[in-house]
């Protein structure tokens, strides 16, 4: 379901420990659930996990590019 993001969160090397931290989500493993598409996003998260990647990757990903499949 989350297929996009997973791989271009590999691809950036972000682990779901700093994903957690850049979101302020205390537990890992609801930013799993997230992750996999069993919980969703805010779209405060989403924005910001967005800005996360765009600054790891030097790349100008939209919400759309990482969320909508």
């Amino acid at each position: 379901m989350m297929e996009k993001l997973k791989k271009v969160l590999k691809e950036a090397g972000i682990t779901q420990m700093e994903i957690s931290k850049a979101l302020n989500i205390k537990s890992l493993s609801t930013v799993n659930l997230k992750i996999n598409g069993k919980a969703e996003f805010t779209t405060k998260e989403a924005n910001e996990l967005k800005k996360l990647i765009n600054k790891k990757l030097n790349s100008n990903y939209t919400l759309e590019d990482l969320f909508i499949f």
